[in-house]
């Protein structure tokens, strides 16, 4: 096996095992500087694959590589959403503070925003704002809904803040309410995510399975690993059977998060 071959197939396995990094744990301005880094990295590993090895070991480092960013971008998302959930429940909890001690809803908001840091804080503070103005507040929390990472928790402080409007319902009592439905979501979500990390393992240990059979080949010398690379059949079967495995890991994970959702 030549070398750039064997670097090739290094590529992508250790593209396609790779778990997603932990984004949640490093501060925001590292996590601006270091993604753009990354992906140049991964730009240029495929590309000098592309150069150097046979057509059908290119592609295989490039669909391992899509599955990859597919399964980073899955988990930033996932991050986004908790982290935005954390800070809507502190908001909230700020808020109903507010509304306790018997602070105008426009002010509590107000201070809930300027206690809070992020998307969530200039929502809340937008939504002070425009009941300043006197503009539609439900209108005004709905469109706060469009750009959030948890649209749903939005909708219902819209709900909230028209029925006290309309109907004349205590704010704080509304407002609590919320809190609790947020914050029983929040911790029902942690624990599925917790329960379900044995599933994802065990989907990816299932996925690479085949991996785990061409090794056990290479080891009693039917040399699996040079029929795959030796291009023509192999190399349909190497394009095959890595782009199986891929939908697999990702139509794995799409059952897993819509399970925890």
């Amino acid at each position: 096996m030549s070398s750039s071959a064997l670097a090739a197939v290094l590529l992508a396995a250790a593209v396609l095992t790779a778990a997603p990094p932990p984004v949640n744990r490093l501060p925001l301005s590292r996590r601006r500087t270091a993604g753009p880094v990354v992906w140049l990295s991964i730009a240029v590993a495929v590309g000098i694959v592309a150069l150097l090895a046979a057509p059908s070991l290119a592609l295989v480092c490039l669909i391992a590589t899509g599955a990859f960013m597919s399964r980073l971008r899955r988990r930033r998302r996932q991050q986004a959403r908790r982290r935005e959930g954390e800070a809507m429940a502190a908001a909230l909890d700020v808020l109903v503070g507010e509304l306790k001690v018997g602070a105008h809803p426009m002010s509590a908001f107000a201070v809930a925003g300027a206690e809070s840091a992020g998307a969530v804080g200039r929502s809340l503070r937008a939504v002070a704002i425009r009941a300043r103005l006197g503009a539609d507040v439900a209108e005004g929390i709905r469109g706060a809904a469009m750009s959030s990472a948890i649209p749903g928790y939005w909708y219902r402080l819209a709900v909230c803040w028209q029925l006290a409007a309309e109907h004349g319902l205590a704010m704080s009592v509304l407002m609590r309410a919320a809190h609790s439905d947020i914050v029983d979501r929040q911790r029902f979500a942690d624990r599925m995510h917790a329960a379900l990390a044995g599933a994802r393992a065990t989907a990816l240990i299932l996925a690479l399975l085949p991996a785990s059979g061409v090794l056990l080949g290479q080891l009693v010398g039917a040399d699996p690993v040079g029929f795959l690379l030796g291009g023509g059949a192999g190399g349909a079967l190497l394009v095959t059977g890595v782009t199986l495995i891929c939908i697999g890991i990702l139509w794995a994970d799409r059952i897993v998060d819509r399970l925890a959702a």
